[in-house]
């Protein structure tokens, strides 16, 4: 827990004990009159007194018990129904889902005043609350929830869990419901501000307490005619309500920020960019921009960057280096736990402050491609009305820039992106950017999903920006031969790893292996109603390394996770070391989970966001291999260096990781349980050479231990690694034999 949630979590403690316990302190006994009707604050009263003479101040100390306990009841009725709702409408989905949140939409419809009204009349106060509250909130939870839930049943961290086999109840404790866990804290501590007010509110319309109890409420109510007498007597109980109330919006504020790691976690390097070329003429001049972290460790350092009208300038680097955290604090969009401590940026020879100044204009001249489009995505709208999202453009416009990359806008026109392959995905977010003609274009990463006629037609996208004399183009990219292709300049940040030897080429023989490991036969599989595969066959031998080529969109990735059991095909036969298995994942054994293992494709969905790394890398070996707790912990260390990670990032969390990271953090997760079949897709996308080198290093030397690879890929070097190389032809439904390339019979 960092330092501002600590601190907001001991204010709350300390406002809430005052509320509750203040009566102890009450120097006069809250229901005795001490003297004359409303009057001024003196010695014997600091606060005064009230409409019958009582002490305000130990009216005021005692009046909030009552009250505060009601609401903290009631926020926690209501904060768990539309959790436990939201749970439950999310994963179960179909008609239970559409019930329950029927229910909630009815609930949201009622006016909510009136319905108050009648549960104080009917009835008593406590109840009413309670009532209210869950009648008032709950709903509003529901569906925030449920949405996410049904976010999270998507997301790669629960698709592993169900891959090794752990049951729904454990998904939703474990995966699910952490990671909703800041959100749940946060709802309740609302419906905690809403209770409070309806207690209140009840006390004044006479339907609380009745005098001579001390409640805030009703203070409120018997001082109103005499607040030009004794303005504290009204003052006072109002302010405590306030101060309660802000209270528990500073706490859930807090509920809201992610933890960062601590200093001793955070990387020692810093990232550096320093651009020597002349300012004179430059559209975009960053001189000496610093960014830090909450432990003062700097992250990037004395940065200096200029861009010129229609240039091209790439941004590269090893993983986790810092080329990310450099663009966005140029742009003021830092996460939390970073921030801007030195440095100035300027855009056309005008300063651009933090703050206002810089959202200002970002809105009118920038615009951003993250590292993550997918995810960037609004789940619930369809592609025109994302490409259309923020833009003044007409729908033929949007079309025509889905086209020029690569894009079937009438077939795609009203899919939702959990529709979408990554590859589509990726262009689908980069069609929105560009659709905005932004003066600075700022691309994270943006071929790591894409086969090579796709980044063709990127790399056309940013020839066009170039001619046009006037834009600017950010590129951050880890693909060599694409930032050869379309940079102007190359800058780079942070200290690149020492020179390795290149990724090994395919194996010397494959004659040996023996019989198949995985065999696949009249594979027919199908998604949206499209066919991808007709009457496919594979095979996969113990140590063979085959490569999936293939455009976006042709079902590489449901291929593997089809093979992975997450997308049962409408037919076809499957064996594992021999023996029939069962398409459906839930009627696999124990024993074909552990041995076939999946990377997804998604680094950002990968992990649980709420879990740290090894939390996630422990879990495998404790589930499918046996292990007690602190035995699969034991393991963490050498399972982070054998993707070459530093084995301090046990301790961090997801979002503190680079993209690379979180790649190969996944990777070491699947092999965290000795497979003997890896269902790798791209898992080199988000790497740079160096680290991709040492990975396919790793492979190789499993596969000599018999590891059978299964790899999707865009990546040809990658794909040079392999023995074979399938071909999935867009539009084509099948795995194309002629198109299929043997190397191991080369050798």
């Amino acid at each position: 827990m960092n330092r501002c949630r600590g601190a907001a979590v001991a204010l709350v403690v300390l406002t809430l004990a005052a509320a509750v316990a203040g009566g102890a302190l009450a120097p006069h006994d809250p229901a005795a009159s001490i003297g004359a009707p409303w009057t001024p604050p003196g010695a014997g009263a600091p606060l005064g007194t009230d409409a019958a003479g009582r002490d305000v101040l130990s009216r005021v100390l005692a009046g909030g018990r009552d009250l505060t306990l009601t609401a903290l009841a009631a926020a926690v009725v209501a904060g768990l129904a539309g959790l436990a709702g939201g749970l439950t409408a999310g994963w179960a989905g179909g008609r239970t889902g559409r019930w329950l949140t029927a229910a909630a939409d009815l609930l949201l419809a009622l006016p909510f005043l009136l319905l108050a009204l009648v549960l104080a009349v009917a009835l008593p106060t406590p109840a009413a609350v309670v009532a209210g509250t869950v009648c008032g909130g709950a709903p509003l939870g529901l569906r925030l929830v449920r949405d996410l839930v049904r976010q999270a049943r998507r997301a790669g961290y629960v698709e592993a869990a169900r891959c090794r086999g752990e049951s729904t109840a454990a998904i939703v404790v474990r995966e699910v419901l952490p990671s909703l866990a800041g959100l749940a804290s946060a709802d309740m501590v609302l419906r905690f501000v809403l209770a409070l007010q309806l207690s209140a509110a009840f006390g004044m319309l006479g339907q609380g307490p009745q005098p001579p109890a001390p409640d805030w409420g009703l203070m409120l109510r018997e001082n109103l005619a005499g607040a030009a007498l004794n303005p504290a007597a009204l003052v006072a109980p109002a302010t405590a309500l306030t101060v309660l109330a802000l209270a528990a919006v500073l706490l859930s504020s807090a509920f809201t920020v992610p933890p960062r790691s601590r200093k001793s976690d955070r990387m020692s390097a810093v990232g550096t960019i320093v651009d020597t070329r002349a300012g004179d003429g430059a559209v975009l001049k960053v001189t000496g921009l610093t960014v830090t972290d909450d432990g003062g460790w700097a992250i990037v350092e004395d940065v200096f960057l200029r861009a010129w009208p229609g240039e091209v300038v790439a941004i590269v680097g090893p993983s986790g280096g810092g080329k990310t955290t450099t663009v966005r604090a140029v742009l003021d969009v830092l996460g939390p736990g970073l921030r801007r401590t030195g440095g100035t940026v300027a855009w056309r020879g005008t300063r651009v402050r933090p703050g206002q100044d810089a959202r200002r204009w970002r809105r009118a001249h920038v615009g951003l491609l993250d590292q993550d489009p997918a995810g960037s995505l609004n789940p619930l709208l369809g592609v025109g009305a994302l490409v259309l999202e923020g833009h003044r453009r007409s729908p033929a416009e949007a079309r025509a820039v889905l086209t020029d990359l690569g894009l079937d806008a009438d077939r795609l026109w009203r899919r939702r992106p959990h529709e979408l392959s990554g590859g589509q995905a990726q262009r689908v977010a980069l069609a929105r950017t560009l659709l905005g003609d932004p003066g600075l274009l700022v691309l994270d990463e943006p071929t790591s999903g894409l086969d090579p006629d796709a980044l063709d037609l990127v790399v056309r996208a940013i020839e066009r920006r170039r001619g046009d004399g006037r834009s600017v183009t950010l590129v951050i990219s880890h693909d060599e031969g694409f930032v050869v292709r379309v940079a102007d300049r190359v800058l780079t940040i942070g200290t690149p790893d020492p020179a390795e030897p290149g990724a090994p080429g395919p194996a010397a023989t494959g004659a040996d292996r023996g019989e198949p490991v995985l065999r696949v036969r009249g594979l027919r599989l199908a998604q949206g109603g499209e066919t991808l595969l007709a009457d496919a066959g594979l095979s996969l031998r113990p140590g063979e390394l085959v490569a999936v080529l293939g455009p976006s969109g042709a079902g590489k990735s449901t291929l593997l996770r089809a093979l992975a059991g997450l997308h049962p095909p409408e037919a076809g036969e499957l064996w594992l070391h021999g023996l029939p298995l069962a398409w459906p994942l839930g009627e696999r054994p124990r024993e074909a989970l552990r041995d076939a293992q999946l990377v997804g494709q998604d680094p950002a969905g990968a992990l649980n966001p709420a879990h740290r790394v090894g939390t996630a890398l422990a879990r495998p070996p404790q589930v499918l291999g046996g292990l007690s707790r602190e035995q699969a912990h034991a393991r963490v260390p050498g399972l982070l260096r054998r993707v070459g990670l530093d084995p301090a990032l046990a301790a961090r969390l997801p979002g503190e990781l680079s993209g690379g990271q979180r790649q190969r953090v996944a990777l070491a997760r699947a092999l965290a349980v000795g497979p003997t079949v890896l269902l790798a897709d791209e898992i080199t996308s988000a790497l740079d050479d160096t680290a991709a080198a040492g990975l396919l290093r790793l492979l190789e030397e499993l596969r000599g231990d018999g590891l059978a690879v299964l790899m999707v890929t865009h990546d040809r070097r990658v794909a040079a690694c392999a023995d074979r190389v399938l071909h999935l032809a867009g539009h084509q439904p099948s795995l194309d034999p002629a198109r299929t390339e043997d190397r191991t019979r080369a050798h």
